[in-house]
Protein backbone atom coordinates (compact mmCIF):
# COMPACT_ATOMS: atom_id res chain seq x y z
CA UNK A 1 0.00 0.00 0.00
CA UNK A 2 1.32 3.42 -0.93
CA UNK A 3 1.88 5.95 1.81
CA UNK A 4 2.28 9.70 1.55
CA UNK A 5 5.75 9.51 3.07
CA UNK A 6 7.06 7.16 0.40
CA UNK A 7 8.69 8.61 -2.65
CA UNK A 8 8.70 6.62 -5.87
CA UNK A 9 12.08 5.97 -7.43
CA UNK A 10 12.73 6.32 -11.14
CA UNK A 11 14.42 3.64 -13.21
CA UNK A 12 15.46 4.84 -16.66
CA UNK A 13 15.91 2.32 -19.47
CA UNK A 14 18.26 3.93 -21.96
CA UNK A 15 18.62 2.48 -25.46
CA UNK A 16 20.75 3.67 -28.32
CA UNK A 17 18.08 4.10 -30.99
CA UNK A 18 15.07 1.75 -30.63
CA UNK A 19 11.90 3.19 -29.12
CA UNK A 20 9.94 -0.04 -29.67
CA UNK A 21 12.42 -2.13 -27.70
CA UNK A 22 12.53 0.48 -24.95
CA UNK A 23 8.77 0.30 -24.52
CA UNK A 24 9.02 -3.47 -23.98
CA UNK A 25 11.51 -3.05 -21.13
CA UNK A 26 9.42 -0.26 -19.61
CA UNK A 27 6.15 -2.20 -19.86
CA UNK A 28 7.48 -5.48 -18.45
CA UNK A 29 9.21 -3.78 -15.52
CA UNK A 30 6.23 -1.62 -14.51
CA UNK A 31 3.87 -4.59 -14.72
CA UNK A 32 6.01 -6.79 -12.48
CA UNK A 33 6.97 -3.97 -10.09
CA UNK A 34 3.29 -3.16 -9.66
CA UNK A 35 2.46 -6.76 -8.74
CA UNK A 36 5.22 -6.71 -6.12
CA UNK A 37 4.24 -3.23 -4.84
CA UNK A 38 7.72 -1.78 -5.37
CA UNK A 39 8.47 1.91 -4.91
CA UNK A 40 10.08 1.91 -8.36
CA UNK A 41 8.58 3.08 -11.64
CA UNK A 42 10.31 3.15 -15.02
CA UNK A 43 10.72 5.18 -18.18
CA UNK A 44 12.45 4.46 -21.49
CA UNK A 45 14.40 7.00 -23.53
CA UNK A 46 16.91 7.06 -26.39
CA UNK A 47 20.53 8.09 -26.63
CA UNK A 48 20.01 8.95 -30.28
CA UNK A 49 16.55 10.05 -31.45
CA UNK A 50 17.44 10.51 -35.12
CA UNK A 51 16.08 7.82 -37.41
CA UNK A 52 13.57 6.44 -34.89
CA UNK A 53 9.90 6.98 -35.67
CA UNK A 54 8.62 5.99 -32.22
CA UNK A 55 7.34 8.16 -29.40
CA UNK A 56 10.39 7.97 -27.14
CA UNK A 57 12.24 11.19 -26.40
CA UNK A 58 15.98 11.65 -26.61
CA UNK A 59 17.56 11.75 -23.16
CA UNK A 60 19.11 14.95 -21.83
CA UNK A 61 21.14 15.83 -18.75
CA UNK A 62 18.05 16.73 -16.70
CA UNK A 63 16.50 13.32 -17.42
CA UNK A 64 19.66 11.59 -16.21
CA UNK A 65 19.73 13.67 -13.05
CA UNK A 66 16.15 12.70 -12.19
CA UNK A 67 16.82 8.97 -12.54
CA UNK A 68 17.76 7.00 -9.41
CA UNK A 69 19.18 4.24 -11.58
CA UNK A 70 19.92 4.06 -15.29
CA UNK A 71 19.92 0.74 -17.14
CA UNK A 72 21.94 1.10 -20.32
CA UNK A 73 20.81 -1.42 -22.92
CA UNK A 74 23.37 -2.25 -25.58
CA UNK A 75 23.58 -4.84 -28.32
CA UNK A 76 27.28 -4.25 -28.89
CA UNK A 77 29.43 -4.08 -25.72
CA UNK A 78 30.83 -0.63 -24.87
CA UNK A 79 29.23 1.19 -27.83
CA UNK A 80 26.36 2.67 -25.80
CA UNK A 81 28.61 3.36 -22.82
CA UNK A 82 30.99 5.34 -24.99
CA UNK A 83 28.08 7.24 -26.52
CA UNK A 84 26.62 8.05 -23.10
CA UNK A 85 29.93 9.27 -21.70
CA UNK A 86 30.65 11.21 -24.86
CA UNK A 87 27.33 13.08 -24.74
CA UNK A 88 27.24 13.63 -20.97
CA UNK A 89 30.83 13.73 -19.68
CA UNK A 90 29.88 15.56 -16.47
CA UNK A 91 27.12 13.14 -15.44
CA UNK A 92 28.18 10.73 -12.69
CA UNK A 93 24.93 9.06 -11.72
CA UNK A 94 24.37 5.39 -10.96
CA UNK A 95 24.02 3.11 -13.97
CA UNK A 96 24.54 -0.46 -15.06
CA UNK A 97 24.76 -2.05 -18.49
CA UNK A 98 22.81 -4.96 -19.91
CA UNK A 99 24.42 -6.53 -22.96
CA UNK A 100 22.20 -8.16 -25.58
CA UNK A 101 24.28 -9.58 -28.46
CA UNK A 102 22.69 -9.41 -31.90
CA UNK A 103 19.78 -11.82 -32.21
CA UNK A 104 19.33 -12.24 -28.45
CA UNK A 105 16.96 -9.32 -27.89
CA UNK A 106 14.01 -11.59 -27.04
CA UNK A 107 11.10 -11.33 -24.62
CA UNK A 108 12.55 -14.24 -22.65
CA UNK A 109 15.95 -12.58 -22.25
CA UNK A 110 14.32 -9.27 -21.31
CA UNK A 111 12.19 -10.91 -18.61
CA UNK A 112 15.22 -12.76 -17.29
CA UNK A 113 17.22 -9.54 -16.84
CA UNK A 114 14.28 -7.72 -15.28
CA UNK A 115 13.54 -10.62 -12.93
CA UNK A 116 17.06 -10.47 -11.52
CA UNK A 117 16.82 -6.70 -11.18
CA UNK A 118 13.54 -6.94 -9.26
CA UNK A 119 15.07 -9.36 -6.77
CA UNK A 120 18.01 -6.98 -6.27
CA UNK A 121 15.71 -3.99 -5.70
CA UNK A 122 13.57 -5.91 -3.20
CA UNK A 123 16.64 -7.00 -1.23
CA UNK A 124 17.68 -3.34 -1.12
CA UNK A 125 14.36 -2.38 0.49
CA UNK A 126 12.50 -1.47 -2.69
CA UNK A 127 9.04 -2.58 -1.56
CA UNK A 128 6.47 -0.19 -0.14
CA UNK A 129 5.66 -0.40 3.55
CA UNK A 130 2.19 -0.67 5.04
CA UNK A 131 0.67 2.71 5.93
CA UNK A 132 -0.08 1.52 9.48
CA UNK A 133 1.49 -0.98 11.91
CA UNK A 134 0.13 -4.51 11.78
CA UNK A 135 -2.72 -4.86 14.23
CA UNK A 136 -3.27 -7.90 16.38
CA UNK A 137 -6.42 -8.72 14.40
CA UNK A 138 -4.42 -9.03 11.16
CA UNK A 139 -2.43 -11.92 12.57
CA UNK A 140 -4.30 -15.17 11.78
CA UNK A 141 -2.74 -16.84 14.83
CA UNK A 142 -4.38 -14.33 17.18
CA UNK A 143 -7.95 -14.12 15.86
CA UNK A 144 -9.44 -16.31 18.58
CA UNK A 145 -8.15 -14.08 21.39
CA UNK A 146 -9.59 -10.74 20.26
CA UNK A 147 -12.21 -9.24 22.53
CA UNK A 148 -11.83 -11.85 25.28
CA UNK A 149 -10.56 -9.45 27.89
CA UNK A 150 -7.40 -9.14 29.96
CA UNK A 151 -7.80 -12.59 31.48
CA UNK A 152 -6.36 -14.05 28.25
CA UNK A 153 -3.18 -11.95 28.24
CA UNK A 154 -1.02 -14.98 28.93
CA UNK A 155 -2.63 -16.91 26.09
CA UNK A 156 -2.07 -14.00 23.74
CA UNK A 157 1.60 -13.80 24.70
CA UNK A 158 1.94 -17.51 24.05
CA UNK A 159 0.39 -17.22 20.59
CA UNK A 160 2.66 -14.27 19.74
CA UNK A 161 5.64 -16.40 20.76
CA UNK A 162 4.34 -19.34 18.70
CA UNK A 163 3.93 -17.01 15.71
CA UNK A 164 7.51 -15.79 16.05
CA UNK A 165 8.82 -19.33 16.28
CA UNK A 166 6.87 -20.35 13.17
CA UNK A 167 8.27 -17.42 11.20
CA UNK A 168 11.81 -18.23 12.31
CA UNK A 169 11.42 -21.92 11.43
CA UNK A 170 10.84 -21.38 7.70
CA UNK A 171 13.40 -23.01 5.42
CA UNK A 172 13.95 -22.54 1.69
CA UNK A 173 15.78 -25.18 -0.31
CA UNK A 174 16.10 -26.51 -3.83
CA UNK A 175 15.74 -30.09 -4.92
CA UNK A 176 16.25 -31.96 -8.19
CA UNK A 177 16.79 -35.56 -7.07
CA UNK A 178 14.06 -37.86 -8.33
CA UNK A 179 12.42 -35.11 -10.38
CA UNK A 180 13.64 -36.04 -13.84
CA UNK A 181 16.40 -33.44 -13.81
CA UNK A 182 14.03 -30.59 -13.00
CA UNK A 183 14.79 -28.25 -10.11
CA UNK A 184 12.14 -27.29 -7.56
CA UNK A 185 12.35 -24.67 -4.80
CA UNK A 186 10.76 -25.92 -1.56
CA UNK A 187 9.45 -23.79 1.32
CA UNK A 188 8.99 -25.76 4.56
CA UNK A 189 8.27 -24.98 8.20
CA UNK A 190 5.19 -22.87 7.45
CA UNK A 191 2.64 -23.36 10.24
CA UNK A 192 -0.31 -22.27 8.13
CA UNK A 193 -3.64 -23.85 7.33
CA UNK A 194 -4.27 -25.06 3.79
CA UNK A 195 -6.04 -21.86 2.74
CA UNK A 196 -3.15 -19.66 3.85
CA UNK A 197 -0.63 -22.01 2.27
CA UNK A 198 -2.48 -21.86 -1.04
CA UNK A 199 -2.63 -18.06 -0.81
CA UNK A 200 1.10 -17.77 -0.13
CA UNK A 201 1.90 -20.27 -2.87
CA UNK A 202 -0.10 -18.20 -5.34
CA UNK A 203 1.83 -15.07 -4.39
CA UNK A 204 5.22 -16.80 -4.69
CA UNK A 205 4.27 -18.12 -8.13
CA UNK A 206 3.42 -14.57 -9.19
CA UNK A 207 6.70 -13.19 -7.85
CA UNK A 208 8.74 -15.93 -9.54
CA UNK A 209 6.73 -15.95 -12.75
CA UNK A 210 6.43 -19.72 -12.74
CA UNK A 211 4.22 -22.60 -11.58
CA UNK A 212 4.07 -24.41 -8.29
CA UNK A 213 1.94 -26.39 -5.87
CA UNK A 214 1.34 -27.26 -2.20
CA UNK A 215 2.25 -30.77 -1.05
CA UNK A 216 2.21 -32.17 2.49
CA UNK A 217 2.31 -28.72 4.08
CA UNK A 218 5.16 -27.50 1.88
CA UNK A 219 5.16 -25.07 -1.03
CA UNK A 220 6.96 -26.19 -4.18
CA UNK A 221 7.92 -23.59 -6.81
CA UNK A 222 9.22 -24.68 -10.19
CA UNK A 223 12.86 -23.85 -10.93
CA UNK A 224 15.70 -22.48 -8.82
CA UNK A 225 13.81 -19.54 -7.27
CA UNK A 226 15.50 -19.45 -3.85
CA UNK A 227 16.59 -15.80 -4.01
CA UNK A 228 13.17 -14.53 -5.08
CA UNK A 229 11.33 -16.68 -2.55
CA UNK A 230 13.63 -15.59 0.29
CA UNK A 231 13.14 -11.94 -0.62
CA UNK A 232 9.34 -12.22 -0.72
CA UNK A 233 9.16 -14.12 2.57
CA UNK A 234 11.38 -11.54 4.26
CA UNK A 235 9.09 -8.77 3.08
CA UNK A 236 6.17 -10.68 4.62
CA UNK A 237 7.79 -10.69 8.05
CA UNK A 238 9.33 -14.14 7.98
CA UNK A 239 12.94 -14.86 8.85
CA UNK A 240 13.61 -17.68 6.38
CA UNK A 241 16.88 -19.51 6.15
CA UNK A 242 18.30 -21.24 3.12
CA UNK A 243 19.08 -24.89 3.57
CA UNK A 244 20.66 -27.54 1.42
CA UNK A 245 22.41 -26.71 -1.85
Amino acid sequence: MTTNSEKSKLLLFLLEDSCKDGCVFHSVFDDEAGKMDLVWMSQSMLLNRSGDDGACAEVNHVDLQKADLVILIQRTPCVSVDLLKGKFPSWSGKFETWDFPAGEFTEESIKSHIGKLLVSLILQGGKRQSSSPQSVSSNPNLHSSIGTGSSNTGANDSKVADSKVSKDAVRVSRESKGRGGKTVTIVSGLLLDDGKLQELAKRLKQVCGTGGTVKEGKIEIQGDQCDRVLAELQNRGYKPKRSGG
